[in-house]
């Protein structure tokens, strides 16, 4: 499924919509180039769940965020680990097989231990400088959970 996004509020709004669909042990991981609003996605996604918008940054440099909402939602960023290893060492597993929400940021990585049901989100730039393309591609049971989705 792909849908556009004129701005940054935009694309806020439409991940808020998808909070609703989410469901203790959701897994989101997030595809874009550097500033191509993945923490961006992320705070509607928070805000959708009742975190206050504020509270949501880039997990860039601190690699891992969790913010207390309707479910509890892990943000991280897999940008500065070289391997599946390293997201293992720092706890990903046990935080997978949980009753939270993650959303990874730059999944590569960390395959080996991503769960097959999940859903994929690529945000490419569109034409204007805050246009978006936001590709989202449902894998396992998010293939039905996306299809009473409405953006």
């Amino acid at each position: 499924m792909q849908v556009f996004s004129k701005d940054a509020e935009q694309t806020e709004r439409l991940a808020r919509s998808l909070a609703p669909l989410l469901r203790g042990g959701d897994v989101i991981t997030l595809e874009a180039p550097l500033g191509g609003g993945k923490t961006t996605f992320v705070r509607g996604l928070a805000s959708g769940l009742g975190v206050p918008e504020d509270e949501v940054s880039s997990p860039t440099f601190v690699i891992w965020q969790i913010y207390e909402g309707r479910l509890r939602l892990h943000h991280l960023d897999a940008y500065r680990l070289r391997s599946a290893d390293e997201l293992e060492e720092i706890g990903l597993g046990e935080t997978l097989g949980g009753s939270d929400v993650v959303v990874l940021e730059w999944p590569g990585v960390a395959e080996p231990l991503l769960p097959s049901d999940r859903l994929h989100v690529r945000i490419d730039y569109g034409v204007g400088d805050d246009e978006r393309n936001l590709e989202f591609e449902p894998r396992g049971n998010w293939l039905q959970r996306l299809g009473s989705w409405r953006p």
